[in-house]
């Protein structure tokens, strides 16, 4: 069994007529990550999500968006929630 990562790991077979070492990296596909390469983090940018992936596969809101998705943008400055809005960061209407 072989985690992925970055390190190669050295692996050698020997028999009574031969022997032969050799070293094996593994690696997740891309926007794959863990030891089983079962977590999946694909950064996005549209009405889905607005974040990107750290490289534990955890997600990071992009400037200006908050929430569980990052789908919830932060307002302007001084902008009232109670009598405005925005549906884009840094705008209030």
């Amino acid at each position: 069994m072989m985690n992925p990562g970055e390190e190669k790991q050295p692996v050698e077979f020997r028999s009574a007529a031969a022997s032969l070492a050799y070293a094996v990296r593994v690696r997740c596909d891309d926007h794959y990550y863990g030891v089983k390469c079962n977590k999946v983090c694909r950064p996005r940018d549209d009405y889905f999500g607005h974040y990107v992936c750290d490289q534990m596969g955890n997600r990071g809101c992009m400037e200006g968006w908050a929430g569980t998705d990052c789908k919830t943008a932060l307002c302007k400055q001084g902008c009232s929630l109670e009598h405005g809005g925005c549906s884009v960061p840094a705008e209030c209407r």
